[in-house]
């Protein structure tokens, strides 16, 4: 045989060895980016740019422009994963943000949940916390959508102990919980976190990642993937122990930078861990 031959043949088998080989597993838990990470274009230009990161999905803020982003959305191939919306508790009075009763109709028959944030405080807070998380959830129910209490640093719920409480009252079988790293840290880690998923686990419909420092203010809190201190990895290894298998969305609130350059940095990091502990399931 010829050396050319040879050379190539070699060239031929390498290649066919790598197009054979299986692919590197993942974890199953879809991944989602939030539409605050996507630059602020138009819902186009954001799936666009969701689409072309790897990413399973996106989140919306605010109950506008529903049917654009599921127009989008479904052109791609990508999920609406979260709707989030919010509700004041202040004053003696619940008021909602507009739009929620359209942009819940809008939703009917999809499997987007609606995340549902409540602020304010007051005297009698907690019982008109309640009563807004019951009006969403029966909203929701009506068109076959589950709800979610979304906790926020600042807020009347500001954990994951406030939105579980708050659920546990509101005795709504459409109402679940979320898990936010970001506002988790903001509002004092709990060092026991795998009880509390563990506790959470039946309702919790969601978690948000992202590169973070174990403390300081929001630049240091919200960071792509790849960046911080904080052993991310750690706690979604937790996660995954505990049985979690729902999705999982990077926040990226405020950060700075050029949003494609964050959103590859931190699908990297995603990808990495995924695998390691795909591989680890596997073994085990």
């Amino acid at each position: 045989m010829k050396p050319c031959n040879i050379v190539v043949g070699l060239w031929l088998f390498t290649v066919a060895c790598i197009c054979s080989a299986p692919p590197a597993p993942r974890l199953n838990n879809p991944f989602f980016v939030f539409d605050d990470g996507l630059g602020g274009g138009t819902p186009v230009q954001e799936t666009e740019l969701a689409g072309e990161g790897g990413f399973d999905g996106i989140s919306f803020d605010g109950a506008k422009l529903v049917t654009e982003r599921l127009k989008a959305l479904d052109e791609r191939g990508l999920q609406f994963f979260f709707l989030y919306v919010g509700a004041n508790v202040s004053d003696g009075h619940i008021v909602y943000e507009p739009g929620i009763e359209d942009s819940i109709r809008a939703l009917k028959g999809r499997s987007t949940i609606v995340w549902l944030t409540i602020r304010g405080g007051g005297s009698g807070a907690e019982l008109r916390a309640v009563e807004a998380a019951r009006k969403i959830c029966d909203l929701a129910a009506q068109e076959n959508l589950r709800v979610a209490l979304y906790p926020h640093y600042g807020m009347y719920v500001a954990r994951l102990s406030d939105a579980l409480r708050i659920a546990d009252e509101a005795k709504r079988s459409n109402l679940g919980v979320t898990f936010n790293l970001c506002h988790e840290l903001r509002s004092g880690f709990d060092p026991d976190v795998r009880t509390l998923l563990e506790r959470a686990l039946p309702r919790l419909y969601a978690v948000s990642i992202n590169g973070a420092d174990q403390q300081g203010d929001w630049d240091q809190l919200i960071q792509p993937l790849d960046r911080g201190a904080f052993d991310v990895a750690g706690f979604v290894r937790t996660l995954i122990q505990v049985g979690y298998d729902g999705p999982i969305g990077l926040q990226c609130y405020a950060i700075k930078g050029d949003p494609r350059t964050n959103l590859e940095h931190s699908m990297q990091a995603w990808r990495k861990m995924s695998t390691q502990f795909a591989e680890s399931l596997q073994k085990n």
